[in-house]
């Protein structure tokens, strides 16, 4: 399996909205990745297990916005999917909040 790990920029829905109802620790494995792939003029989507980590490990929040977060994945599809100005949703049962990969980290 391949693992790649990414750089993004989240944003949690509010717990009124919809989102979390309690703070995730700097680093989680509570939230799935379901990313979104065009190919052919038909867009794929696809959920990952994905280890979460705050850059500045302060917690993840319901109602944050704009946090910088590293995303690892062991997918050998990632790579396809998680892309620089790629958009994702974030789900723990429903979709929580959404995010866009930045860049690749090597």
């Amino acid at each position: 399996m391949t693992r790649i790990k990414v750089r993004a920029l989240i944003t949690l829905l509010p717990s009124e909205q919809g989102g979390l109802h309690h703070a995730l620790p700097h680093r989680s494995q509570s939230l799935t990745v379901s990313a979104h792939h065009r190919e052919a003029g038909v867009v794929h989507r696809r959920p990952f297990a994905a280890a979460i980590t705050t850059d500045d490990w302060k917690p993840l929040s319901p109602g944050d916005k704009n946090h910088i977060v590293t995303i690892a994945v062991t997918d050998d599809r990632a790579a396809e999917y998680l892309r620089p100005g790629e958009r994702f949703d974030l789900w723990c049962g429903h979709d929580v909040g959404s995010g866009i990969v930045s860049r690749r980290v090597f």
